[in-house]
């Protein structure tokens, strides 16, 4: 049984991280989605926001099952058994970034394999941080975000 880890902050969760998501449970046995901090960024929801978001989000796939956690990617891939860590890439920069992780993951633990998932094409230009600009001066983010999103990032930014 092959298990996977897709750590992010997901503040909040897009349909492009839904997308990388389901692609994931379709080539992995199980799909952990954790919630992480990441100590670059204030969250603009809290760890169990985020979490609900994405367990609502990703209900309908069996595979998957979401936690929250606050301790390094490797360590928590080696405390579940997962031996992938899955990277969603939208583009170039992407892929730059990803790969530097990806190179310093290797050297914590050489039996832990990164494997990147490009996102699909008409969600590469969503991220989390451009969702939240949008809300914050009121426009209408429902083609970018699952509707629960859609209603609290309404409710942070009225």
């Amino acid at each position: 049984m092959t298990k996977a880890l897709y750590a992010g902050s997901f503040d909040p969760i897009t349909f492009g991280h839904i997308d990388v998501i389901k692609r994931a449970s379709r080539m992995f046995d199980k799909v952990y989605v954790a919630i992480s901090i990441n100590t670059h960024k204030h969250a603009l929801f809290t760890d169990e926001e985020r979490a609900d978001f994405a367990r609502q989000a990703l209900a309908g796939i069996e595979n998957v099952k979401v936690l929250v956690s606050e301790e390094l990617t490797v360590k928590l891939a080696q405390s579940i058994g997962a031996t992938v860590l899955v990277r969603g890439v939208r583009g170039g920069s992407d892929l730059d970034s990803e790969m530097s992780i990806a190179g310093l993951n290797e050297k914590l633990d050489n039996h832990i394999q990164t494997i990147f998932i490009p996102t699909a094409a008409n969600y590469r230009d969503l991220s989390s941080s451009m969702i939240k600009e949008i809300a914050k001066f009121h426009g209408s983010v429902d083609k970018f975000v699952p509707e629960p999103v859609v209603r609290a990032l309404n409710e942070k930014y009225r």
